[in-house]
């Protein structure tokens, strides 16, 4: 008896983060798709919210909430519009306060459904490449790196930090310091936007493309650099 209650268990646990991670974000895209997902839509939000500043910022706090829980929806437009309608510092206080609270989100489902529903939906591999950095004695540093380097897969650190041994205090301060740079830049465009400083914008797509560029460039030696501070060579043997 006590197996089958543990298999029901199982199988609830991996039903709501398949529901959180997939079913959902299915629903949202086809129900959506003329708002969420639309472009033109977003650009008038700030025009649809602007008289009603509180509900501005409880909508655009739960979308990033929403966007780090469901990894696959994009931040950057999230954070065009909270900064465009508030300004770099009050897009940028809606826009971390989302992304902590989804990350504590995160922290925790996964920590409750269990490291088996997590590889499933993630892949086995990924997670376990995640998860030994995250557990190897400079896992703070490897958190902060991940973070701040662009063009690495950053969607499921939430997650598999959840099932490792980090805590999650140091965690979300972590996390927050590594999405806060690249956050501003869509943050700094929203505001350049509003204020039709056309030449910011340019200035700052030029560096985005520059670094994005360069990342990927070198994303090989970036991932080596990474696996030498977790203690593992190319061979996957320890150092």
């Amino acid at each position: 008896m006590g197996r089958i209650v543990q298999k029901k268990i199982a199988y609830i646990k991996l039903f709501i983060l398949f529901s959180i991670l997939v079913i959902i974000p299915v629903i949202l895209y086809f129900t959506c798709r003329e708002t969420l997902f639309n472009k033109e839509w977003l650009k008038r939000l700030p025009e649809l919210l602007s008289d009603e500043p509180f509900t501005a910022i409880v909508i655009l706090t739960g979308l990033q909430i929403l966007q780090v829980v469901i990894c696959f929806l994009p931040g950057q437009p999230i954070q065009f519009v909270a900064s465009y309608m508030f300004g770099t510092l009050g897009g940028y206080l809606i826009s971390i306060t989302g992304a902590v609270i989804g990350a504590f989100i995160s922290f925790y489902l996964a920590k409750v459904l269990g490291v088996d529903a997590v590889k499933l939906l993630f892949g086995k591999d990924k997670v376990e490449n995640y998860k030994r950095k995250i557990n190897c004695g400079r896992g703070l540093l490897m958190v902060l790196l991940i973070y701040l380097i662009p063009g690495l897969p950053k969607d499921l650190i939430g997650y598999v930090a959840g099932i490792s041994e980090m805590h999650v205090l140091p965690f979300l301060l972590v996390s927050s310091i590594g999405r806060t740079p690249p956050m501003f830049g869509s943050l700094l465009i929203g505001a350049s936007f509003q204020e039709k400083r056309y030449g910011v914008i340019v200035i700052l797509a030029i560096l985005c493309i520059g670094i994005l560029g360069a990342c990927w460039l070198r994303r090989k030696k970036l991932i080596a650099y990474l696996d030498h501070l977790e203690g593992v060579d190319e061979e996957g043997k320890n150092l």
